[in-house]
């Protein structure tokens, strides 16, 4: 039978989309009257210019989808590594984007990182790219549905701190004879509120005065949080007497008056030594920031170990909570968990503390 070239539909690509894109070439054959085989992409130079400009489509649309979330910015990145490991050549016989290729690559992944999770993120984005770009070609096929990525533990790789070196963290942060004693007061009551409440950074760095609500009076007290992909503070958490009264310690110490629009945890003036302000007083604090401060401080109380980082912190709310007999639908609420799946993680970590079959060996 005679074969003809796999021409692409004469249809757009993406009828929904502001942008206009051209279909890419394919490596593709078809018999005359046939139907069509599967068909995978040839990287020929002009291809690899047309994945990036359908990366950067893919990406708008992301962005379009969920404006707050910082998951378009990570596919995109990744999405950009993936193309650039295209563009520098491969064998003549290799130079289509078929399942040996998404190998390759996979391969490639492999040499590079060596944190099982940090190669499935990658390999994610790949495959979240190409299942949006093959609709849009008729016929062609979705390599990445043939390579699998790497079996992972449920553990976290991030250990909680120990209810003792977390009460050294407070106490050091309390007494750092380097900080002034407004910034003391902040940090003190920043890390006690992330411990009891689970918060991560971005929440911090997003609260405002106005989030900090009373709940029960004299008792317990609402904060509203911003959380990570939302749009604005429409979650809570909530604040006993002793994390508020830290606070309120806090903020009395602040220059006023303050408003509620103000952020709950805030910069204090930095001059260089010619006087000039390099951090203005009153500012929102960045996650960088609040990385630095809790590092300084973990290290400072000389409990800085492996697996123990910022979000140590956040692991130890819930691990607290379990050990103290508390629901596991309640831990869910308080960490804000989507899926149970993800509380479900630190109720097996509990188990696995509390009753490892280890200590029934006694014959030894």
């Amino acid at each position: 039978m005679e074969l003809v070239s796999l021409t692409p539909e004469h249809t757009s690509p993406n009828q929904g989309t502001s942008t206009a894109l051209v279909p890419l070439a394919t490596t593709g054959l078809r018999r005359v009257g046939g139907e069509l085989p599967p068909v995978c992409l040839a990287l020929s130079s002009s291809t690899l210019i047309g994945l990036r400009v359908y990366l950067d489509e893919f990406w708008r649309q992301l962005v379009q989808r969920k404006p707050t979330s910082t998951t378009a910015r990570t596919y995109f990145k990744r999405g950009r590594l993936f193309i650039a490991w295209l563009e520098q050549g491969r064998e003549p016989g290799s130079r289509r984007l078929d399942r040996t290729c998404l190998e390759a690559y996979r391969a490639h992944l492999d040499q590079r990182f060596a944190n099982l999770r940090t190669k499935n993120g990658y390999l994610t984005a790949v495959r979240q790219f190409l299942s949006w770009l093959v609709p849009l070609h008729p016929g062609l096929v979705n390599p990445a549905d043939c390579v699998q990525g790497w079996s992972c533990s449920r553990q976290h790789t991030r250990r909680h701190l120990p209810v003792e070196d977390a009460k050294l963290l407070l106490a050091t942060l309390e007494s750092d004879p380097r900080k002034t004693g407004e910034q003391r007061a902040r940090n003190v009551a920043m890390a006690y509120l992330m411990l009891k409440t689970g918060l991560r950074t971005i929440e911090v760095s997003r609260a405002r005065i106005e989030h900090l609500q009373e709940l029960v009076p004299d008792e317990k007290w609402r904060l509203w949080v911003h959380g990570k992909g939302r749009a604005s503070a429409d979650e809570s958490v909530q604040v006993l007497k002793e994390v508020y009264e830290r606070i309120q310690a806090y903020l009395a110490l602040r220059p006023g008056p303050l408003q509620g629009s103000d952020p709950l945890f805030a910069t204090t003036a930095c001059h260089d030594r010619g006087g000039n302000v390099l951090t203005a007083a009153g500012k929102r604090f960045s996650t960088r920031a609040i990385h630095r401060i809790i590092t300084e401080g973990l290290l400072l109380a000389g409990v800085k170990k492996p697996g123990i980082v910022v979000h140590s912190l956040r692991h130890s709310t819930p691990t607290f909570a379990l050990l103290n007999d508390a629901s596991p639908t309640r831990v869910q609420k308080m960490m804000r968990h989507q899926h149970y799946a993800t509380t479900e993680i630190y109720v097996e970590e509990v188990q696995r503390l509390l009753e490892g079959a280890e200590e029934a060996v006694t014959q030894i």
